[in-house]
């Protein structure tokens, strides 16, 4: 009986208060844009050249010598959100990307990377 209960506490009240809310976690990923206008987002990519640039991270020559294997970090801020949910964001030297939300590169700025590298990300 005392686990029938706390299941009803637990689980089915929540559950209930959420969908005749409206505000259950299904139903604000659907009506939301994953980023919004003005938030500061990091896209890190790869890359491959002769020659590192100077933000490069974790830089790995390749086999024989001729390339190096690089990490970039860009620091941007979202300045359009599309119809069909990609984001279009600017970075600090006036570059435009757009990009897809769901991208495994692009993600949300973290409150330690919003105050540390604040001078990254471009002011709108």
């Amino acid at each position: 009986m005392l686990i029938l209960f706390v299941l009803i506490v637990l689980v089915v009240v929540p559950a209930t208060v959420a969908f005749l809310s409206e505000t259950s976690l299904l139903s604000r990923a659907i009506a939301t844009p994953a980023f919004g206008i003005g938030a500061p987002v990091v896209y890190s990519r790869r890359a491959i050249s002769t020659q590192p640039v100077s933000g490069a991270t974790d830089v790995r020559p390749s086999e024989r010598g001729e390339f190096y294997y690089y990490s970039l970090t860009n620091y941007l801020r979202v300045t359009h959100v599309l119809a069909d949910g990609r984001i279009i964001a600017v970075a600090q030297d006036n570059k435009r990307w757009c990009l897809w939300p769901y991208n495994s590169q692009l993600r949300k700025a973290r409150l330690s990377e919003r105050i540390i590298h604040r001078w990254r990300f471009p002011h709108i």
